[in-house]
């Protein structure tokens, strides 16, 4: 910067305006003016009302020890102003009065009579009247009547003319008493005891029956295996027999077990 020319050094100070500028002086003319316009529209009155209120304020001030004090403190008095509304000698009454007419009512005239005999009706005319039907304010289709087996509802059916009734019972739910849910779940897994018992039992006849089925197989296999081993055995018996018969002396041959009897 200082290799310029033309620079120049400016400090900080010099950069900012300072922080308080010196205060102008009013001018005298126009404060003048300012204050007599102000004392031409506001007038200052004195009321009697403070001496009133200092005449009145010991009758009206009373002592009364409202907070206790201290321990260490003496007792102090606090003085308390009452004030209560100024007894006038007026008519009493209410604030906005009504006429006579608006509380009593005096004895009516014919005209009202005949008025009031015309407008009147007596209990039996009412009842009377409960019995005609009014076809203006009858409407069926919103109308539901309660009966003891159910609720009935007209249903319209058609073009308005002809009316089906429909039974719709009721249907409340109720809860069983503890005693009743307890024999039912009783009842229940006695039930399924037993079916579980035969199922058990109907499995062993099976098994039972499998195993007879299998022991039977097995004797009828022996006792045919014996009976061809005895056959072949009383063939080579005869073939011997004959041999010897050619060529040597007969020989006794020798013992066969039974057919029946079962060879190990």
């Amino acid at each position: 910067m200082f290799e310029l020319p033309d620079a120049k050094r400016v400090r900080r100070d010099e950069l900012q305006s300072p922080t308080l500028s010196p205060r102008s002086s009013p001018d005298p003319e126009l404060e003048e003016l300012l204050r007599s316009k102000i004392h031409s529209q506001f007038t200052f009155t004195t009321t009697d009302d403070a001496a009133q209120d200092a005449a009145h304020s010991d009758e009206e001030e009373t002592e009364l020890r409202l907070f206790a004090a201290p321990s260490n403190a003496p007792p102090q008095m606090h003085k308390i102003r009452l004030s209560s509304p100024t007894v006038e000698n007026a008519e009493p009454g209410f604030a906005v009065k009504k006429p006579r007419s608006y509380y009593f009512v005096d004895e009516p005239t014919s005209d009202e009579e005949a008025a009031f005999q015309a407008a009147a009706i007596d209990g039996k005319s009412v009842l009377e009247l409960s019995q005609l039907p009014w076809p203006g304010c009858a409407l069926p289709w919103k109308v539901r009547t309660i009966s003891p087996a159910g609720m009935r509802r007209e249903v319209l059916v058609g073009h308005g003319r002809m009316l089906a009734t429909v039974e719709e019972k009721m249907h409340k739910r109720t809860r069983k008493s503890k005693k009743t849910r307890i024999a039912i779940r009783k009842k229940l897994q006695a039930a399924k005891d037993k079916e579980s018992e035969q199922a058990r039992l109907a499995q062993e006849k099976q098994e039972a029956e499998r195993e007879k089925k299998t022991r039977r197989n097995r004797e009828k296999k022996l006792k045919k295996k014996a009976k061809e081993q005895a056959k072949k055995a009383a063939e080579g018996g005869n073939e011997e027999a004959a041999q010897d018969a050619e060529g040597s002396p007969v020989t006794k041959p020798a013992a066969t077990p039974p057919a029946n009897e079962p060879t190990t």
